[in-house]
């Protein structure tokens, strides 16, 4: 059987992708005329899932949860309705999810295939748990099964998906056990381009993937589940988790224009002419600046220097909150409050440097119903994390393609997983082995890494020590330090879940469904801006589409922000 290798780069294999329909993905095998396939082989089908399924999750849902918790402003008022997620929805189940199902029933019927099963098996896992996350009652025993007459499958009931996807990480990590004689190819995650990764070090990486799943759905479940906190603890004592950069589960994007597997933020904020990506949180940018946070020229991109004039009708116009008199933000160069604080002068006192600088910080308070002018090239747009757009030390604009986009989407990531384990340490009583203070300044130390990383490929500065940017920017060193100072070990459990969980929120940038989740497991942070019109209750989960409930008589009925139809282990369900 000839297979399709890739030479170091995903690109030729996303272009060969194109040509090939997803129903005529299914065997292992491809016909006997090597250059003419007919069915494709799970590698590329493999590495087809990877990228569907990332694009996807990493794109509009990353950016609403995202704005849920006022790191953007998508979807930050709540207020969806059942065509908001429709296209989304379906691509899911039509594309990737459709597609990782024939490649778990394709290994399991060749019999001696038990490492791409393995791996399938943990995306599963991995996707199915933000889908019940998102939607908690979904289409799962029944779904995919409309080729045997199967048009309206089932809900499954969102607690046994979950007991079933933590039993999935565990026959993920039996069959890794298992001698294969086919080697994971197409695996873009932990064998991306082939080269340089033994067999053994990449099914080991996704051991650790299938481990690290399975504690982060047991904290998830920690608080319905008085079993949870001795199952994480034996996880900790096995110590296969992800705790090093080099096993995180992420999926990085390429830079190929057409077709486009570039980071979607990237897409919306550099492939057109000016930037489109939706406007970031005030809240969210001024506390950077404000902690002197390193990652801050790593994170924003300002587009503008000019500062608009409320006093000409066209810049008043424009300019943030003009319309709302009860913004804390606004615009950060004319707002007093801010200029102190940042710089201990009143707007009118700025240097001419000072008042460039915060002008490109051009973002929105918290649901402000406002209208949106034209006003995309001045917003503060994506930077080089995570998606591979341009560093804040490089002056250009949004648009233009500048960048690479190469970023990436962080699924589990050791910082993530000292976040985890330093929440479980205070809340649970699972004893980790390192005090708190260790566990915050490991995943604090490894994220900047990890944004200093993606900042280097791009092109920027990562010595803040030679800034010259009007804001006096901490060190990695001195930064990480002073946080962790500050963190109240003798605090309540109240006190240290705020600290902690306030700098996942900062360090979780990428990722809004950690951001989502966190929050509505345990209510933290709790110091975010109220939203200024909320027409919505906060959004416990989304709403189902608009096609299922038309043609799928057994679609449940919910109220998305309603208590009552919480997630299964929100016991918050947290209401403005």
């Amino acid at each position: 059987m000839k297979k399709f290798q890739k030479k170091g780069s995903l690109m030729l294999v996303i272009a060969l992708l194109f040509t090939v329909s997803s129903c005529d993905l299914f065997d292992l095998d491809i016909n006997t005329d090597p250059n003419n396939p007919s069915q494709a082989s799970l590698e590329l089908l493999l590495t087809n899932v990877m990228l569907d399924a990332s694009s996807t999750f990493a794109g509009g849902l990353n950016n609403a949860t995202s704005g849920f918790l006022g790191h953007t402003t998508s979807t930050d008022d709540h207020n969806m309705n059942n065509t908001s997620w429709n296209g989304t929805w379906n691509f899911l189940y039509s594309g990737p999810l459709n597609d990782l199902e024939r490649i778990i029933t394709a290994a399991t019927a060749q019999g001696n295939n038990p490492h791409y099963l393995a791996v399938a098996q943990i995306l599963k896992a991995y996707y199915f748990s933000l889908m019940v996350d998102l939607w908690g009652d979904v289409p799962y025993t029944e779904a995919f099964k409309g080729d045997q007459g199967n048009k309206t499958p089932a809900y499954d009931d969102q607690a046994t998906i979950y007991a079933d996807l933590i039993k999935l990480c565990d026959d993920a990590i039996a069959n890794i056990a298992l001698t294969s004689p086919v080697r994971v190819l197409g695996d873009v995650i932990y064998n991306n381009g082939g080269t340089g990764v033994s067999a053994s070090t990449q099914m080991g990486r996704w051991r650790r993937a299938a481990k690290s799943l399975k504690l982060r759905l047991l904290l998830q479940t920690s608080r319905v589940d008085a079993s949870a906190a001795a199952k994480i603890q034996a996880l900790v004592d096995e110590g296969d988790l992800i705790l090093t950069a080099a096993n995180d589960f992420q999926f990085k994007f390429g830079v190929l224009q057409n077709p486009d597997d570039r980071h979607p933020w990237y897409q919306n904020g550099y492939s057109g002419g000016e930037a489109g990506f939706s406007y970031y949180g005030h809240q969210f940018m001024y506390e950077m600046l404000l902690n002197g946070d390193p990652r801050t020229p790593f994170y924003f991109h300002r587009q503008t220097e000019d500062i608009l004039d409320p006093a000409d009708p066209t810049d008043k116009q424009t300019i943030p909150c003009s319309q709302r008199t009860d913004c804390t933000y606004g615009y950060f160069v004319l707002n007093g409050n801010i200029t102190n604080a940042l710089f201990g002068r009143d707007p009118d006192a700025l240097t001419t440097s000072q008042a460039e600088y915060l002008a490109g910080y051009f973002g929105r308070d918290r649901a402000d119903p406002s209208g949106i002018p034209n006003d995309n090239p001045l917003r503060t747009t994506v930077g080089a994390y995570p998606a591979a757009g341009v560093w804040d030390g490089a002056a250009a604009a949004g648009g233009g393609n500048k960048g690479r986009g190469d970023g990436i989407f962080p699924m589990i990531t050791s910082w993530m997983m000292n976040f985890y384990l330093l929440e479980a340490q205070i809340s649970l009583g699972v004893v980790t082995g390192k005090t708190d203070d260790a566990l915050l300044r490991d995943a604090l130390n490894q994220q900047i890494d990890k944004v200093f990383s993606l900042g280097a490929a791009v092109g920027g500065n990562t010595d803040p020590s030679t800034w010259t940017f009007p804001i006096a920017y901490k060190t990695k060193a001195d930064f990480v330090n002073e946080v962790v100072a500050g963190y109240p070990a003798a605090g309540t459990e109240g006190a240290k879940l705020q600290y902690a969980l306030k700098q996942a929120w900062f360090a979780n940038h990428g990722n809004g469904f950690e951001l989502y989740n966190t929050f509505r497991r345990t209510g933290f942070p709790a110091d975010l801006q109220a939203p200024l019109q909320a027409p919505r209750q906060f959004a416990l989960s989304l709403p189902y589409v608009q096609d299922e409930l038309n043609l799928n008589p057994q679609t449940p009925t919910k109220v998305y922000d309603s208590p009552s139809d919480a997630i299964f282990w929100d016991v918050i369900k947290y209401q403005f």
